[in-house]
């Protein structure tokens, strides 16, 4: 049996047998094949097992409200059209039901072309939807797809460019001015930012395929800190930057990735460098509960503009524009938030111009099965 010819399903939940007689009898002679449901708990069991194309709910119904319904399969099956059924339509009604997830609504009393209408609007509207949510999919795929092979592509020549690079650096000694010395620099520079570039997307890449940091153990967070510190305060003091912690002792275990997560703090510190002026601070401290721990790195910065705050985590995004003093990839933070995301944590910034930034990196702690089954832990 082909697609075309599978009758849509409709559910009709309503407590009044002839409004669902009479809506079922208009429906199937259109060609639809039609459930019905008198009570409004035994409506979400029908539209869970069957999934109907689309569902009318009556507004006023006996232990659960049609309000409630529309909330539930709204969640539960977002494919299926839901409109409400009301014999007190108001426009405080039709707004709540719309904003609990449905399409429209339907005022008592109506006749059979208003409901057959109705029917093939929603129904349209759930073929577009849907059509739209596979484009959707399609179109990331395809720019996935081309992300990663463009830079797999990318990277050998990249490597042999900059290797020839370093050659000529290294030949040219002290034959060469000042002037064609620092053309040479600039070269090395742009291919090392690019190098970087791919190296972030197909990292991003791997996140996104599940094929990054996939090996996840338990970890102590006091010994992540260590190790981007142990890296980033060469960098700091060659800026004049203090860089300092403040971390309790026995913190809870957290279940990740060692290497990526280095590699966020080693990027969140990074970036507070850039922005931070000589004589400034950077500082991580941690603070944690039962549940969760925070990780805050703050740094005593230039800040960033409101307008801009929004857009950090977005791929090429960079605070400083094209004339901020130190270049990057810009998708240090992007890969920053997918790695939180992909360890079940988040991460957030707040700023104030003139005064700094505070990412804080929330992750959640790796709780004992012993302690959780024993009930030490709820």
């Amino acid at each position: 049996m082909t697609n075309e010819s599978v009758k849509p399903v409709i559910l009709i939940i309503d407590d009044e047998e002839a409004l669902r007689d009479g809506c079922r009898q208009v429906l199937e002679k259109s060609g639809y094949d039609v459930l019905t449901a008198e009570q409004g708990i035994d409506g979400i069991k029908l539209a869970r097992e069957r999934l109907p194309e689309m569902a009318f709910i009556d507004l006023k119904m006996p232990n659960i409200s049609g309000m409630e319904i529309i909330e539930i399969l709204s969640r539960d099956i977002p494919d299926t059209v839901l409109v409400m059924i009301t014999g007190f339509a108001t426009i405080v009604s039709a707004v709540e039901a719309m904003q609990k997830g449905a399409y429209d609504y339907l005022p008592k009393p109506f006749n059979p072309d208003q409901l057959r209408a109705l029917t093939k609007r929603g129904l349209e509207h759930r073929h577009l939807k849907i059509e739209t949510k596979k484009l959707r999919e399609e179109k990331d795929q395809m720019e996935r797809n081309f992300i990663t092979f463009v830079s797999h592509e990318m990277r050998s020549p990249l490597v042999v460019i900059r290797q020839y690079i370093e050659a000529l650096n290294t030949i040219a000694g002290e034959r060469f001015d000042h002037d064609i010395k620092d053309i040479i620099e600039r070269c090395r520079k742009r291919i090392q930012n690019l190098e970087e570039m791919v190296e972030h997307w197909l990292d991003i890449s791997r996140i996104e395929n599940g094929t990054l940091a996939q090996q996840k153990v338990n970890l102590n967070i006091e010994a992540i800190i260590s190790k981007s510190m142990d890296e980033m305060t060469p960098v700091c003091r060659k800026r004049g930057i203090s860089l300092e912690t403040n971390i309790p002792t026995e913190l809870p275990q957290i279940t990740g990735d060692e290497e990526s997560l280095v590699r966020v703090f080693t990027n969140i510190i990074g970036n507070a460098t850039k922005y931070t002026p000589e004589g400034g601070k950077i500082t991580v401290t941690c603070q944690h509960d039962e549940y969760y721990i925070n990780a805050t790195i703050a740094d005593t910065g230039k800040g960033i503009s409101p307008d801009k705050l929004s857009l950090i985590f977005e791929p090429f995004f960079r605070c400083g524009g094209k004339n901020e003093k130190y270049s990057g990839s810009g998708l240090g933070l992007t890969f920053c938030k997918k790695i939180m995301e992909s360890h079940n944590g988040c991460i957030a910034v707040s700023s104030k111009e003139g005064e700094g930034t505070t990412f804080v990196l929330t992750f959640p702690c790796q709780i004992d099965p012993v302690e959780k089954a024993s009930g030490l832990i709820s």
